[in-house]
């Protein structure tokens, strides 16, 4: 048990370690050796954890992404059909997760950042709206056409980079108060596909 929380304890150093020095340097010019310079380590260590600088940047990536999808999922966990009209901003916990880990996501803003960041991120987010909800427009239609992903996809992902580059000044239940307007002034609703 007590090697289980220092696994945990020197694998989340060594990726702290690492967003700050991406977000000082840049994504290609931080080395296995900064990085256990910066978290205290020594090569052994970080071997022992990940085989290598790319290694490092796939389980954080896959880690956060899986937790931002998490997120953004919790409101219709409880429901297999949820009313946007009836959703409290409390329930919503995508802006709560980005603030937690707001020093991963501002990497969205950098120039030389982790390859392909936003993309992963525009992915998961279209690859949840098109696979596992369905959206109720206000004609008990379905709105669920790729196209439609694509705009719902955008818009949630622009409303996330412009209030990274605002450093936060919305607090994230004033924000989900807003993002529940928007979700219901085209489609009233969803359905949990899976």
């Amino acid at each position: 048990m007590e090697k289980d929380k220092r696994v945990r304890r020197s694998r989340r150093l060594i990726k702290e370690a690492f967003i700050s020095l991406i977000t000082v340097k840049g994504y290609k010019s931080v080395t296995v050796k900064d990085i256990i310079n910066k978290a205290d380590y020594n090569r052994t260590t970080f071997y022992a954890h990940f085989s290598s600088k790319e290694e490092l940047t796939e389980v954080l990536v896959t880690e956060m992404v899986a937790g931002l999808e998490e997120a953004l999922l919790i409101p219709y966990n409880e429901k297999n059909l949820l009313q946007f009209g009836s959703l409290k901003p409390s329930s919503l916990r995508l802006f709560e997760y980005i603030i937690e880990n707001s020093s991963f996501f501002n990497l969205l803003l950098k120039d030389d950042t982790i390859p392909n960041l936003q993309n992963k991120v525009i992915d998961m987010i279209f690859n949840l709206f098109k696979d596992e909800i369905t959206f109720l427009s206000d004609q008990n239609s379905e709105a669920n056409t790729e196209n439609f992903a694509t705009y719902r996809t955008h818009g949630i992902f622009g409303i996330i980079l412009t209030w990274i580059k605002s450093g936060y000044i919305q607090s994230p239940e004033e924000l989900s108060k807003e993002l529940i307007v928007i979700l219901n002034s085209y489609t009233h609703g969803v359905r949990k596909n899976k």
